[in-house]
């Protein structure tokens, strides 16, 4: 077994240089003070990868430098320093490029999904399109209620609690939202409004809008938006919602179907949803709102039931 106090210098040294570029490379872009450095640790790792002798004497250099700075706090930090240092060089080496990695990383998953940490990670799906709206560069605004109450309801209009929620279908957190909302729905008498709201970078998410509300024409919208959500990591990567099988599945009335989802009637109707949560400010879905009250993300039955609890009280 080889320990790594038994690694060659000359190694250490490669992973020495190899450090140093990439922390005076960063540096040397706030100070000139440091592009010297920066440009002596690239010549080391130029030799490296084509396999040159590194010869720069900087690692002995690097060490001279952090233990002596170290002597003058500790002298037996210094000392263990000064014993370990193949090891420790080992050690912040694979720290910053797994730090390196772990930013490309993110900076990937932001681009794409308006989080760093990727599409499955933040409980919410993030509005995040082209023109720069929310989720990218620009801070979400206050969310505003929605002036009226059209979309996908269920429950009277006159019940005391109004629970509105903006959903895109290819949402998996829309999805998840789902059984809390089944249960609230169950345990109070409310009136509820589904908004589509079609994320522009959820694959197929305006077409799975405009076939549930084609659905709901019928009034198996329900039928419809379970079988999309089952199939829903279908269109998360590079496969498709098949849309018009699912209708025949869920036992829609196939020419109506097809004569509304390609026609424009229901197109108009999906925008004027869209609109209302840009008017709203919807920034991630699911969104909801309970008596105009907003809450983002999937919810608990338990967070539902404290939020309308406390309203309840407030109004007495």
């Amino acid at each position: 077994m080889i320990h790594l106090t038994e690694i060659p210098h000359k190694k250490v040294e490669k992973l020495l240089c190899i450090l140093a570029f990439f922390v005076f490379a960063v540096l040397s872009v706030f100070s000139a003070r440091y592009r010297p450095l920066a440009k002596e640790a690239f010549a080391c790792v130029f030799k490296t990868v084509t396999l040159k002798p590194c010869d720069t004497g900087m690692d002995d250099r690097l060490k001279a430098e952090v233990v002596s700075g170290l002597l003058k706090v500790s002298p037996a930090a210094a000392r263990t320093v000064n014993r370990h240092f193949t090891v420790l060089s080992w050690v912040f080496v694979l720290l910053t490029l797994g730090s390196f990695a772990y930013t490309a990383f993110g900076a990937y998953n932001f681009y794409f999904y308006g989080n760093c940490d990727g599409p499955q990670s933040s409980n919410i799906c993030i509005l995040n399109d082209l023109t720069g709206d929310y989720g990218r560069f620009s801070e979400p605004q206050e969310l505003v209620p929605p002036e009226n109450y059209s979309g996908i309801t269920s429950g009277s209009p006159d019940a005391e609690i109004v629970i509105v929620e903006f959903g895109c279908f290819t949402c998996p957190y829309t999805m998840e939202a789902e059984s809390a909302v089944s249960l609230l729905l169950k345990k109070y008498d409310a009136y509820y409004v589904f908004k589509p709201f079609p994320l522009p970078r959820h694959q197929q998410s305006y077409e799975a809008a405009k076939a549930v509300l084609c659905a709901e024409r019928q009034g198996m919208h329900y039928q419809l938006k379970n079988r999309i959500f089952a199939e829903q990591m279908e269109c998360s990567g590079e496969g498709e919602l098949d849309l018009e099988n699912m209708a025949e599945q869920a036992g829609l009335d196939m020419e109506e179907f097809n004569s509304c989802f390609r026609g424009g009637e229901v197109s108009e109707e999906l925008d004027a949803f869209v609109q209302q949560g840009y008017d709203s400010n919807i920034y991630a879905t699911p969104t909801f709102f309970i008596n105009g009250e907003a809450m983002v993300g999937p919810q608990t039955l338990q967070e539902f039931e404290s939020r309308i609890e406390e309203m309840q009280n407030e109004s007495q």
